[in-house]
């Protein structure tokens, strides 16, 4: 994981190539026991959405992909 400063106003966090800008709250959704979605918000709750991860698996319940928009 590297930190570093954005326009000298906010750190960027670059984690395993996924880019999640700065945030202060984040609302996960599972189905089943599996985490199949992450959206990170800046501003609490009904903040402005910065990002989101949605998560794939197989049959198995073995994770296949993490999706970032």
């Amino acid at each position: 994981m590297t930190v570093g400063v954005n326009s000298g106003t906010k750190p960027v966090v670059t984690m395993n190539g996924l880019n999640v800008p700065i945030h202060d709250y984040i609302d996960c959704t599972y189905t089943g026991t599996n985490l199949t979605g992450v959206t990170f918000k800046e501003g609490g709750s009904s903040g402005k959405v910065v990002a989101t991860l949605t998560l794939t698996y197989d049959g198995s319940d073995n994770l296949l992909t993490v999706t970032k928009s």
